[in-house]
């Protein structure tokens, strides 16, 4: 009878099981980089068209914004005319951006426009620092937002990913606008710092990271910014994100935002800046951010605000260390704030309170919020130990809302962040 021959002490053997362990030693030294886990309780319910929804989700998914493949490929470095290059792309292109400052405004607008199967991507080279600075530079003419880093009008399908942004300073500053027209656009894994107006606590000086601005009849639409890193804003009286007038279908999904002056995060309407029966955004997902050391200059704000906004569903983030953690509110007389969810957040630190529903002082109207499974601890010292505040709302649902007993029950936040993202 033949017999096998045993492997189990065989050189042969021992060298592959060797190389399988010395392997598997080296990948636990780094993170997975292609995953970002996200409980699946909610499957995002992301906002937008169909293809936009599943382009969104692989990009959530998988923690990378790829380029497509059916454009060509173009590279560009700080001497180059990036401008003009911006402007002759087709759908499907993409423009790799060399390391180095770019102490330049850019504007994509007009014939710039992808498809929903080839959009077109202007990103960081992979592996390269990529840096805009504002710094001495002035609006665009066309500009109605000021100093405006980004400007995004009237174009679709484009991808921003893996630049730096900063000091973009002035009235109006911003370093990310979308203004009306603009749709189907991703910007992910941005590092936006040290953007401000001048003499923030003066009335209406407002500076934004990244604003939507649906000043007309045209709306903005199917948007997502994800993992965005945030941080030393200077923004007045406006927000770092601000989602303002006809917009809808804007998915906010683990962004990172610290320090960034008033509001972190803020849904927008009725200050008559689009016609009335669209001057006010809907239809929006604000999932997995984390918010800390947000406070307002002027006055007590939550970090996290729907005013004027309809059907804006805020789950899981983290809010820490702010003047209060997440608000539904409507502040013009005549005009409402309906079909808000705020659940499974983790509020702590909060000075006013964990939720606000309502506003106080009167103003508009509040109703149909849902207020569920929340999480908080060191909430409400300015309001008398609040941890819910309500001002005249109604329709108000709340329940499974528990205080935390222990420190060590705070969970981490739902997104991990990388210094070098993996984009392509």
């Amino acid at each position: 009878m033949l017999k096998k021959k045993s492997t189990k002490n065989s050189p042969v053997f021992r060298t592959f099981f060797t190389m399988i362990l010395a392997a598997a030693c080296f990948l636990s030294l780094f993170p997975e980089r292609t995953q970002a886990s996200v409980p699946w309780k909610y499957e995002y319910q992301l906002r937008g068209d169909d293809a936009f929804q599943a382009h969104s989700k692989y990009i959530i998914e998988t923690g990378i914004t790829a380029p497509s493949d059916k454009g060509e490929v173009y590279y560009a470095g700080p001497s180059d005319d990036v401008q003009g290059m911006i402007n002759s792309l087709s759908p499907g292109d993409t423009l790799y951006l060399r390391g180095g400052v770019y102490n330049r405004k850019i504007r994509i607008y007009g014939g710039v426009n992808g498809t929903d199967d080839a959009y077109i991507t202007i990103a960081a080279a992979p592996g390269e620092e990529v840096i805009f600075d504002g710094s001495g530079l002035s609006g665009h003419d066309q500009d109605l937002d000021g100093s405006s880093m980004f400007w995004l009008y009237s174009c679709s399908y484009i991808q921003l990913s893996g630049f730096e942004v900063k000091n973009a300073h002035g009235r109006d500053a911003s370093a990310i606008l979308l203004e009306p027209g603009t749709h189907h656009i991703v910007v992910s894994d941005l590092y936006i710092h040290n953007i401000s107006t001048p003499s923030p606590k003066s009335e209406d000086h407002c500076a934004n990271a990244i604003l939507l601005m649906g000043r007309s009849g045209s709306t903005i639409s199917n948007v997502l910014l994800f993992r965005n890193n945030i941080e030393n804003c200077e923004t007045g009286w406006s927000e770092a994100i601000s989602v303002a007038a006809n917009v809808s279908d804007v998915n906010i999904v683990g962004n990172t935002l610290d320090d960034t002056g008033n509001i972190a995060i803020c849904f927008a309407g009725n200050y008559g800046n689009a016609p009335s029966s669209v001057d006010y955004p809907r239809n929006g997902l604000v999932f997995g951010n984390t918010v800390t050391n947000c406070h307002c200059v002027y006055d007590t704000g939550f970090a996290i605000y729907a005013d004027g906004a309809q059907n804006v569903d805020f789950i899981s983030n983290t809010v820490k260390n702010c003047d209060g953690g997440i608000e539904a509110g409507a502040e013009h007389g005549g005009h409402s704030t309906s079909n808000i969810l705020i659940a499974d957040n983790l509020l702590t630190d909060c000075a006013e309170a964990a939720v606000g529903v309502g506003t106080p002082g009167g103003g508009g109207h509040v109703s149909s919020v849902t207020v569920s499974g929340n999480r908080y601890r060191h909430v409400g010292w300015l309001s008398g130990g609040a941890s819910i505040l309500r001002f005249g709302a109604s329709d108000v649902s709340t329940y499974g809302n528990n205080y935390i007993e222990n420190d060590t029950d705070i969970d981490l936040p739902v997104f991990q962040t990388f210094d070098n993202p993996p984009l392509h």
